[in-house]
């Protein structure tokens, strides 16, 4: 079982004490529904949280020592850490229509995404802006201007009001087994082309160049994604694919997906990735089996068992595409969002929890025990990350992972037209051809 080391739990007990102290002078007005809630003292009562991780991982046994914490100061709290993740979202979003969601949850709120905003326009989610404006007395800055800047779209409403907060970022960039390069005198690619020469040396020195997963769509996905980014842009891109808002008649389409051809007509995959679910593939990845592999920044959390302790890891943007017409720097990736139940009995506890979990004081030791990526202003990447910090760095902005496409209506007619360019059942032209049939359907136009 994960235990956290005797550091973290000394920040842990420095963290209490010092929210303590900040709920007991905390005051203010708000300018929501909610905003009697602003000026409540903090009591204890039965609460109920989704979480990403699931029970018995470190990720989640880091939030039972935080909720084990809040226990503890306000005498008469209950709190329940329910698994709010991918096979769990149908049967929480039901009891969210019904009327008895949890109080607190993931998956409700994205302000970069449109088809997430419903809850949020419908009254469902607290107005979080009052609270946010709030000066947090450790710092005499409002909560807000903790976040960083590229998180902070994610948690606004285009009515101007915030309700989500972040509690990890995820950005999606290239990782690659840096032993494995530096034994083979293998240059990380920036570029394209040195994208191809890697995966000529990769496959010399007899390691699949890159682990991907065939048994989830959105994951091969990835690929494309990054080379419309690269080579339309994010805007366009989004327009035709998610929006139903534009065409795919930019030539940029037909380069992204020849260049994703390339790859596939190179063997550049993992042998076997058609069969090999996305556990297995980044397992291979850890166990040297592939040199590369294109992954959200959980992949080191969510791995953290199978990691030897000797692997090197390294990590770099998507690589750029000299010519193209998207922007070459700007990273994909997205903001793991919880929002808080307008419906909830006990607001001023819910908030004290979201502060406590979002403070630079647990998001630091997250990224040292956990090796979760923030979006809190200040803390720095995961040690086990070593380039993370230059890639956010040199990263021009951050946009929305896979265009909103898994939560639009354009969900089924994007992704399987590029599994079947992976699998070789189609080539370039004919999933550009097939794209543009299937969403001349589905959006009508």
């Amino acid at each position: 079982m994960f235990e956290m080391s005797a550091r973290a739990r000394a920040i842990m007990a420095a963290l209490s004490a010092a929210f303590l102290a900040t709920a007991a002078c905390s005051g203010g007005k708000g300018g929501s529904s909610h905003a009697a809630s602003v000026t409540q003292p903090v009591k204890g009562g039965p609460i109920e949280a989704g979480v990403i991780p699931a029970k018995g991982t470190p990720s989640y046994n880091f939030l039972r020592d935080l909720a084990n914490g809040l226990e503890k100061d306000y005498p008469g709290t209950k709190m329940t850490l329910t698994f709010a993740n991918t096979e769990a979202r149908p049967g929480l979003e039901q009891r969210w229509r019904s009327g008895k969601g949890p109080d607190l949850d993931y998956g409700m709120f994205d302000g970069t995404n449109p088809n997430l905003q419903d809850w949020a326009n419908d009254d469902f989610l607290v107005d979080l802006t009052p609270y946010l404006k709030q000066q947090n007395p450790q710092t005499g800055k409002p909560w807000l201007d903790s976040f960083s800047p590229t998180a902070q779209p994610f948690m606004k409403n285009k009515d101007g009001k915030y309700y989500a907060v972040p509690t990890e970022a995820s950005l999606t960039v290239l990782f690659y087994n840096a032993k494995i390069f530096k034994d083979h005198d293998i240059k990380p690619p920036a570029t394209w082309d040195e994208l191809l020469t890697a995966v000529d040396q990769l496959k010399a020195a007899g390691v699949d160049p890159i682990a991907v997963t065939g048994l989830f769509e959105p994951y091969m996905g990835m690929w494309s994604d990054y080379l419309f980014l690269r080579s339309v842009g994010y805007a366009k891109t989004r327009a035709a694919l998610s929006d139903c808002t534009g065409k795919l008649d930019d030539p940029g389409f037909a380069d992204g997906l020849t260049k994703l051809q390339q790859l596939r007509d190179k063997g550049a995959f993992l042998k076997g990735f058609q069969g090999t679910d996305f556990t297995a593939a980044q397992a291979s990845f850890f166990q040297g089996k592939a040199g590369m592999i294109l992954m959200g920044s959980w992949l080191v959390s969510e791995m953290k068992k199978s990691i030897p302790p000797d692997f090197q890891l390294g990590a770099i943007g998507f690589p750029s595409l000299p010519g193209g017409h998207g922007d070459q720097t700007a990273l994909m990736g997205g903001e793991q969002l919880v929002s808080l139940n307008a419906k909830s009995d006990v607001i001023p506890l819910a908030i004290e929890w979201l502060k406590r979990l979002t403070s630079k004081q647990t998001q630091t030791a997250r990224a040292k025990e956990i090796g979760e990526v923030s979006a809190v202003n200040d803390v720095g990447a995961p040690p086990e990350m070593p380039g993370m910090d230059k890639v956010m760095k040199s990263a021009s902005t951050m946009v929305p992972r896979y265009y909103g496409i898994p939560d639009s209506k354009t969900k089924d007619a994007v992704y399987p037209e590029i599994a079947k360019l992976f699998f070789g059942k189609s080539d370039a032209q004919q999933t550009l051809n097939n794209l543009k049939s299937n969403l001349s359907r589905v959006c009508g136009n």
